[in-house]
């Protein structure tokens, strides 16, 4: 046991260090570049002579006008769609648009990138790159969260979630689509209790483009319940997710996302909540008991440090959250995230210990 003890205590510590060193390199590489603005050099001075700039006074000015140079393109050139930004030269203006894929960020509806939450889904309208997306989610506990103190890090008789998205109708605005649950996928491994294809359900979700970094959505998952066997949560919502770029310069990382917003289900289990009724016979958060369908605030505060890595802070009424997500591949859309509970309601918040902090995961796939 002491060995086991040990063991876990040195996996969390040096998750959360590897996140916040990650975390604080990039704060401190920010704030070093805009102390230093007159030290840089750029590409473009490098590569011209130095720019001698001349006062002009405003007769002046007048009495010349303005003489235009007409530039021959060269070979290596593409005046037309090219803009400078960040000393990088982008060829599709709208590359860095914001647009989702389940709980992963996508770059200008071409590049998905990771996810910025694990439970609390995004508000940004769904991107038209990928119409499909598959994922399965898991605990190392059942989703009563009855795991007792000591049981080590173990699959502890967590079942794993299938979800499958697929968002048909796609506008330059709007998204709408369909969702199936599965509650049980892994009938007959370790910490699986129920058959394969148990606890099928339904719902959709529909999204807003507000901006080109940031967007609304109301949805719903496991909605539908299509046997008595579903526990995964009547999980409806509306966020409203918004992305900060570093000095307000579209593509320049870090970026920072933050989502908000109120939800059932699953989603509203905590002690902050309200709007309780019996509305589609109840939360559909365990089928031996009927609890009311309540409403609860969820946020995710997300940092990317590039387009293939991020780090997040979650509060999803039933946990507190801090998770990482990876996109290792540029033209194939899977992600990775994984994530460890900081507290939760059982004991009004109060941060875990080692023996008491639980773990979850996220695999996700695009088409």
């Amino acid at each position: 046991m002491m060995k086991i003890n040990l063991t876990r205590k040195l996996f969390l510590f040096i998750y959360i260090l590897v996140n916040y060193s990650m975390f604080y390199e990039s704060i401190d590489n920010a704030s070093y570049a805009e102390k230093n603005v007159p030290n840089i050099t750029t590409k473009y001075e490098k590569n011209h002579e130095y720019i001698n700039w001349e006062k002009l006074s405003i007769g002046e000015y007048n009495d010349k006008g303005i003489n235009w140079e007409i530039l021959s393109k060269n070979e290596n050139s593409n005046f037309e769609n090219e803009r400078i930004k960040n000393n990088l030269i982008l060829k599709d203006p709208d590359i860095y648009t914001l647009s989702s894929l389940n709980r992963s960020v996508v770059f200008g509806e071409k590049i998905a990138g990771p996810d910025i939450s694990w439970l609390v889904p995004p508000g940004f309208k769904w991107t038209k790159n990928y119409k499909i997306d598959a994922s399965i989610r898991g605990y190392n506990q059942t989703l009563n969260h009855t795991r007792k103190p000591n049981e080590g890090w173990g699959w502890n008789s967590g079942d794993a979630v299938g979800q499958f998205y697929y968002q048909f109708l796609n506008t330059e605005k709007y998204s709408f689509g369909s969702n199936i649950g599965i509650r049980s996928v892994l009938s007959g491994a370790a910490g699986s209790n129920s058959p394969l294809g148990e606890g099928l359900s339904a719902g959709f979700r529909i999204d807003h483009k507000l901006s080109n970094n940031s967007g609304i959505a109301f949805g719903a998952e496991q909605l539908l319940h299509f046997d008595d066997t579903t526990d995964t949560g009547r999980d409806i919502y509306l966020t409203v997710s918004k992305g900060f770029w570093d000095s307000d310069i579209e593509g320049n990382f870090p970026l920072k996302i933050a989502t908000g917003g109120i939800a059932t289900g699953r989603l509203a289990e905590g002690n902050i909540r309200g709007l309780c009724s019996d509305l589609l016979d109840g939360a559909g958060t365990e089928f031996r008991t009927q609890r009311r369908l309540c409403w609860a605030p969820v946020f995710s505060l997300a940092y990317l440090f590039n387009e293939k890595f991020s780090s997040f802070f979650e509060y999803n009424s039933r946990h507190f959250l801090i998770g990482s997500s990876i996109a290792p591949l540029k033209k194939i859309a899977l992600r990775g995230t994984f994530a460890l509970s900081i507290s939760d309601h059982n004991d009004n918040y109060k941060v875990n210990s080692l023996d008491e902090t639980s773990w979850t995961f996220r695999l996700s796939l695009g088409f």
